[in-house]
């Protein structure tokens, strides 16, 4: 069970750090929002084991600092990814990964969060998670 929640926790972190990254790479450029992106990552890391106070960078006083959290989600991605597949395996980790993020995505899109644009959902999409869902049942059921 435990290595069920990582998985699907992975995934949602999966979805989230991609549209951070898309946000902080439409306000400072491609490859400077990379450099951002895992400089963050390292002071959450150290951050972890030592108490360090928070700098803020002048391209940030231009958007909300959370977009610049997607270096810290990836910790988060990689803990928990790598977890979930010591404890199931790494098909079915992958399986739920992709479910979640998957999921997590589509809710993103349907409420516009993140600077998204609101979309709204039709009966093929619906479907298509149905099916998904199914799929993973089966998948594990066999």
């Amino acid at each position: 069970m435990q290595g069920v929640i990582f998985a699907l926790m992975s995934g949602l972190f999966i979805a989230l750090q991609g549209i951070f990254n898309a946000r902080l790479g439409d306000a400072i450029g491609p490859w400077f929002s990379v450099t951002i992106v895992h400089f963050v990552g390292l002071m959450g890391c150290l951050a972890i084991y030592s108490v360090v106070r928070d700098r803020k960078i002048g391209g940030f006083r231009q958007l909300p600092l959370i977009y610049a959290s997607g270096g810290l989600l990836g910790v988060l991605v990689v803990v928990t990814e790598l977890t979930s597949i010591q404890l199931l395996g790494m098909t079915w980790a992958m399986c739920l990964l992709l479910v979640a993020q998957i999921l997590c995505a589509f809710v993103i899109d349907l409420n516009g969060w993140f600077g998204v644009i609101k979309k709204r959902s039709n009966r093929g999409q619906w479907i298509g998670i149905s099916l998904m869902l199914a799929g993973v049942a089966i998948f594990s059921l066999s």
